[in-house]
């Protein structure tokens, strides 16, 4: 049978997406510099944790008009064969509603992904760099889901990293003036108390 022979230029955007779209919908993926990866199915806690964020981000967005919409689960274009997929995004309202049908952007504001075993070394070094590429990126979140620790990632002065790691604390998300209880993003975990 021998060993099939192996495509040696990166899988592009395009080529990625063909693919996803013969493979299980339960199935998440990335493209990462070129390849593919399969995640794990995300535990109970992870799944938590975006759901709080998805509730409070779209609360917020309700209360008032917002120029930004949270959105979970799109890919980020960060190259031509570069797609991950934070858990969370936010990104600006009027080009969210334009691109209603689209699997990927580009104009994420902010980006968040709770950490995972198997992920949370790409996550906390590759993600954050190819997302601060984009120059639409203002913050990075990390979210820690075995325990109550927020890391936020700032592009610049106005935008500082910080650590937060007490319940009573508030995750400030400048880039667009809000703020988020770490209580309320740990709600239902058993961790904030």
């Amino acid at each position: 049978m021998g060993v099939p022979p192996l495509n040696p230029a990166p899988m592009t955007i395009a080529e990625f997406l063909a693919f996803t779209d013969a493979r299980p919908g339960e199935e998440k993926w990335e493209l990462i510099e070129g390849e593919p990866v399969l995640h794990a199915t995300p535990s109970g806690f992870h799944q938590r944790i975006v759901a709080n964020l998805i509730y409070l981000l779209g609360a917020l967005e309700r209360q008032e008009l917002r120029s930004w919409t949270a959105i979970p689960g799109i890919g980020v274009r960060v190259s031509d064969s570069d797609l991950p997929e934070p858990d969370v995004l936010v990104r600006p309202r009027e080009a969210a509603e334009r691109d209603l049908a689209s699997r990927a952007c580009d104009d994420i504001i902010v980006a968040f992904e709770v950490l995972s075993p198997s992920t949370r070394d790409r996550d906390l070094r590759w993600k954050r760099n190819a997302y601060m590429g984009l120059p639409s990126l203002m913050q990075y979140v990390v979210i820690a889901q075995d325990a109550v620790e927020v890391v936020a990632f700032g592009r610049n002065s106005r935008f500082p990293d910080r650590r937060l790691n007490r319940p009573e604390e508030s995750l400030d998300l400048t880039a667009i003036e809000v703020s988020l209880p770490l209580s309320e993003i740990y709600r239902g975990t058993g961790l904030a108390g």
